[in-house]
């Protein structure tokens, strides 16, 4: 297994890096995250630096650290926060969307507790797309001038759906078949309180504008929503480092690469129509789409790696979204080859035993070596590093398998451990 990144610069703690699968750990090919694990005298940067984007929608260099979202916390009982929908044109004809709020961070995860009330101003400042694209013409008629019905739904229509919350479909609260904001209408205010008895997990908001929520979610256009609490639920995570990873998919940067020279040919009769191998268990061939993990692209031929930091051996709870629009993961994390014990937390925003008020519930965790999650859900689970000296994979094992896709052969990652004293090593 080849080194694809050097560090030069003294960063504190482990590397995870994704790479791609077919450098031959696994010939079957998957999304495989690489924990890379230097131990050196400083750390220079941190985590949750933000700064007032460049750029509309600015997107990390391919390889670069993973950086994770930023909070927004309520207070006093209550989260308020403006965002605003931006998208912005590619040169090579992709758009990219995004929330962004009034310190320029963007899609922030949004941290609440039980009862608070949220109040989100949401304003929309997409441009109108370039009159040779077939999606500026596909307009659903509107209805009236008043957002929460005007039922105007267009690719530059905007609103927030906060998938898995239990409040109403409403207007101003989660209705998401009329309310529609235009370009230039005045901020729209969404005002709602988490129920009392919402669980304790992670949620998420994204646009659901019928039939654009593809284009949206495809660009980039979502963030988590987190209700707090889960240590109390689930008492083994309490004082655990929390990390939260959203993977999100986008249109191929590089649609017209050829696969790696190491894959397999696949017959033309086993492609389907977006260029995967069409359900036949291989995973190899051209994915439908490619895969980040926060906004870090991990891209079809290559794979370049991406970097996670943490620290060695130590356990964490990793809070991780599938906000992709069509992938499915099927996640393994591999020592040594061998599948290795994952806890799991929570489901889809639900901790494992929730409602039973025992203390067997409130200890027991869901030991798997694998966790399926299709597009939108979450899972929650406690992850361990590997000791020094052995090497960890997070890995899609077998891919996606809706309406004929597969996400598979996207990225691999490596763990090498320094030993226990601090140093400047590169790799």
């Amino acid at each position: 297994m080849r080194r694809l990144a050097t560090v030069e610069t003294m960063v504190c703690g482990i590397e995870m890096q994704l790479q791609s699968t077919n450098q031959g750990f696994r010939s079957i090919g998957s999304l495989l995250i690489t924990l890379s694990v230097l131990l050196i005298l400083f750390c220079s940067r941190p985590l949750h630096a933000q700064e007032m984007p460049e750029e509309i929608c600015a997107r990390p260099h391919i390889g670069s650290v993973v950086e994770e979202p930023a909070d927004v916390r309520s207070t006093h009982g209550v989260l308020e926060i403006t965002l605003t929908a931006f998208n912005a044109a590619q040169s090579d004809g992709s758009t990219r969307y995004c929330f962004i709020d009034a310190q320029g961070r963007e899609s922030p995860n949004l941290r609440v507790n039980p009862g608070d009330l949220v109040i989100i101003h949401l304003k929309n400042a997409i441009t109108e797309p370039n009159q040779g694209d077939p999606e500026a013409s596909h307009v659903h008629s509107r209805m009236t001038g008043n957002a929460c019905t005007s039922g105007t739904m267009s690719i530059s229509s905007t609103n927030l759906h906060f998938h898995g919350l239990t409040i109403p479909p409403v207007c101003h609260q989660d209705d998401v078949l009329k309310t529609s904001v235009q370009p230039g209408d005045p901020p729209f205010e969404y005002r709602f309180r988490i129920p009392e008895n919402e669980a304790p997990g992670l949620y998420w908001y994204h646009p659901h504008i019928h039939g654009f929520s593809k284009q949206q979610v495809l660009g980039g256009a979502s963030g988590a929503l987190i209700v707090e609490g889960i240590e109390r639920v689930k008492r083994e995570v309490a004082g655990l480092p929390e990390r939260v990873f959203i993977i999100r998919d986008q249109d191929l940067i590089n649609p017209n690469a050829s696969p790696s020279k190491s894959e397999p040919a696949v017959p033309k009769f086993m492609i389907d129509r977006d260029g995967d191998a069409a359900n036949n268990g291989t995973g190899f061939g051209k994915p439908a789409k490619d895969l980040s993990i926060n906004y870090v692209p991990v891209p079809f031929p290559d794979y370049p790696p991406a970097i996670v930091q943490m620290k060695p051996g130590e356990r964490q709870l990793w809070r991780v979204l599938n906000a992709s629009a069509i992938t499915y993961l099927n996640l393994e994390v591999l020592f040594q080859r061998f599948p290795q014990p994952l806890g799991i937390v929570a489901m889809d925003g639900v901790p494992i035993g929730y409602g039973v008020d025992t203390q067997a519930a409130g200890e027991s965790l869901n030991w798997q070596t694998h966790l399926g999650i299709p597009p939108g859900a979450r899972v929650e689970f406690i992850v361990q590093g590997p000791p020094a000296g052995e090497t960890g994979l997070l890995v899609n094992a077998h891919g996606g398998h809706g309406a004929g896709r597969r996400e598979r052969h996207q990225q691999d990652a490596r763990e090498d451990y320094s030993n226990t004293e601090c140093s400047g090593t590169t790799l």
